[in-house]
């Protein structure tokens, strides 16, 4: 009996060190001594809460160990909670493919020395294994699994979560990080995200097994500026600080202009959207701190995206507990749950949002209801440095605002030069008769290009947005290409006309404040506001009539469904108010004109909306070429561009 009795145990104790999870009755698997497990769990992130006497205390609340080797399964008890000791497990899922049908396993992340394993606690979220309908399942994920991986043996420390809780009751002090670690309902936290609110509970479960905890001392930095970016961080508890280096250029150390104080701010929003708090202009310290983060708050997300450095630093306040995502885990939950397109919304929302608070000039004055709107309507796009965004001669389809990075703006001119044929630049020393061109034997004309660096830009500011104001299609008249990796938001010129166009006053708001002294008689036309400033301007000029006539007519054709004889009627008060011979308010028009008017007036045809096209032309282009000028140089023109906001 004594022989069958050791027999039983050595096979109990096989099949513990091979993760079967199975312990003989009274015995609790192969114990660690207390050294070796307070060594192991100085590697956690409960190490930053224990103290050289609490830490002992704590190490007996782990006295299970599970012992296993690369590719087997290992089988976790949901009355426990797990430390990664050595080696290293993966977790993975099923994940719907091929309409719906649950037939692929899906590796999701992996877990190494000092991560917390709770994967029982998700499966529990689970819950429900593919036993419904099958139009159901895209909205599943199967419970996770955790396999061991890496080359080494893996060892793995069990928590027993009932010697925890009196732990927890013993030391009322370290109850909350460590029943925040041991017990925290991730789901819940996750769910603060606005990127994961739609996410179902079971794919949600999915993400929070794959959290790590990591856990940093008072006065500790999380990541400094210009560092990888390669973490999203959730807040569990404690008081982190977003902190900026005080020198505005080191954000873009590759840029020769230094970066303005609003440009480094929109380049900060990138990491967090806490409120910036004001630079101190002059300080001698290395850092200021710009934002301060709290439990519930989240920092990091474009690191999920983007491949871009950090934009600031975040360091600790107080002693803090973080949850975080990393990015190459984020990256295969997305194949089980396809949400990359609501995260990029939510940071374009905050960039546009940054964009308008810091008073870029592409969103100053656009009402607050439109933000949203516009927030939707662009689109984001990460550009790797030297990357040619678009070429002079290219047809303009979208505008773009540069959010990080830089870009160069150059164009080619044509140098015409003339020279003999002795100092010919082709190689056998005669004219080439390519493209059926002529040669003169005493002298030929030579074309060179030269390119000519118009100047670079930075974050706040946009360009290509000629192709938004001009109706026609417009060729780029220059090159832009980034000078590093940038991220830049854009709006083709359908999205704007479905945005803006049903709002005349915004839409020409819109340009003027893109064009500012650029801007067109057209476009002051565009808006109420610029009309009566340049009939303000016209009356000081004495002549109010030309601008008058162009309303009436304007009107005019915008009643065309009128009936015939009323829009007779109106045609006729318009040219005997400023056509006749006899008119009050005569305008400036040839005499054919006029006689072709005054010959569709008398006679027996329907009178069309177009009657006065011609003669509208004519007084526009007659206003554009000698009035406009001066009009926009005039105080007329700085006051209507003040009321509307534009500097």
């Amino acid at each position: 009996l004594d022989r069958i009795s050791l027999l039983i145990r050595f096979v109990f104790d096989w099949l513990q060190q091979m993760g079967s999870g199975i312990s003989l009755p009274g015995r609790k698997g192969c114990a660690l001594s207390l050294e070796k497990r307070i060594k192991y769990l100085r590697e956690t992130p409960y190490s930053i809460y224990l103290t050289a006497e609490t830490i002992n205390e704590f190490a007996l609340c782990f006295p299970h160990t599970i012992r296993t080797v690369p590719g087997k399964s290992i089988t976790l008890d949901s009355r426990k909670i797990y430390v990664v000791c050595e080696g290293e497990v993966d977790l993975s899922t099923s994940y719907p493919q091929n309409k719906g049908k649950v037939e692929a396993k899906g590796y999701l992340c992996r877990k190494r020395g000092g991560d917390i394993v709770n994967v029982c606690q998700a499966q529990q979220d689970v819950a429900r294994r593919m036993t419904v309908r099958s139009h159901k399942v895209k909205d599943l994920a199967e419970d996770i699994t955790t396999v061991g991986s890496g080359n080494s043996r893996i060892l793995l420390l069990a928590g027993d979560m009932c010697a925890l809780d009196k732990f927890s009751k013993t030391h009322p002090e370290l109850s909350k990080p460590i029943v925040e670690i041991c017990t925290s309902q991730i789901e819940d936290r996750l769910l603060t995200i606005p990127f994961l609110q739609e996410v179902s509970k079971s794919k949600l479960s999915v993400l929070a097994a794959m959290c790590r905890y990591e856990a940093f001392d008072a006065g500790q930095t999380v990541f400094e500026e210009d560092s990888d970016a390669d973490k999203l961080f959730l807040v569990v508890s404690g008081v982190a600080q977003v902190t900026a280096k005080s020198d505005l250029t080191s954000t873009a150390p590759e840029a020769s202009p230094a970066l303005s104080e609003q440009a480094v701010a929109l380049q900060r929003s990138l990491v967090c959207s806490g409120d910036r708090k004001p630079i101190e202009v002059g300080t001698d310290a290395p850092h200021v701190a710009i934002a301060e983060l709290k439990s519930g708050d989240y920092f990091g997300e474009t690191a999920l995206v983007f491949n871009i450095d950090r934009t600031c630093s975040i360091r600790t306040a107080e002693k803090c507990l973080f949850l975080t995502v990393h990015k190459t885990d984020f990256e295969n939950y997305l194949k089980i749950c396809p949400i990359e397109e609501s995260l990029k919304r939510v940071i374009k929302q905050r960039m546009v949002s940054k964009l308008s608070s810091l008073g870029i000039p592409f969103l100053n004055g656009i009402p607050e209801e439109m933000l949203s709107s516009l927030g939707t309507s662009v689109a984001i796009n990460e550009i790797p440095k030297d990357h040619v965004i678009f070429r002079q001669g290219d047809v303009g389809e979208s505008f773009y605002i540069i959010v990080h990075g830089g870009v160069r703006v150059d164009t080619i001119t044509s140098i015409e030069n003339e020279a003999n044929d002795n100092s010919s630049s082709t190689e056998d020393g005669k004219c080439s008769d390519e493209g059926n061109r002529d040669c003169d034997e005493a002298t030929i004309e030579s074309t060179a290009t030269e390119n000519i660096i118009l100047g670079s830009l930075g974050p706040g500011q946009y360009f290509g947005e000629m192709s938004l104001v001009n109706s026609d299609s417009h060729l780029r008249t220059a090159t832009v290409t980034s000078t590093r990796k940038s991220i830049l938001l854009s709006i083709d010129k359908e999205s704007f006309q479905k945005l803006f166009g049903c709002n005349n006053n915004i839409l020409a708001e819109f340009e003027l404040r893109l064009l500012k002294n650029s801007a067109t008689l057209k476009h002051v036309f565009a808006h109420s506001l610029g009309i009566a400033s340049f009939r303000e301007f016209l009356e000081t000029e004495h002549a109010g009539e030309n601008i008058d006539f162009w309303v009436a007519v304007k009107d005019f054709q915008a009643n065309g469904e009128d009936e015939s004889g009323k829009r007779k009627e109106r045609a006729k008060h318009i040219f005997v108010t400023f056509c006749a011979n006899y008119a009050d308010r005569q305008v400036n028009l040839p005499h054919k004109l006029l006689a072709e008017i005054d010959t569709r007036l008398h006679g027996d045809e329907d009178i069309t909306s177009d009657l006065f096209d011609a003669s509208m032309q004519e007084i526009f282009r007659l206003l554009e070429k000698d009035k406009f000028p001066r009009y926009k140089k005039s105080s007329h023109f700085k006051s209507f561009l003040g009321r509307l906001g534009i500097l």
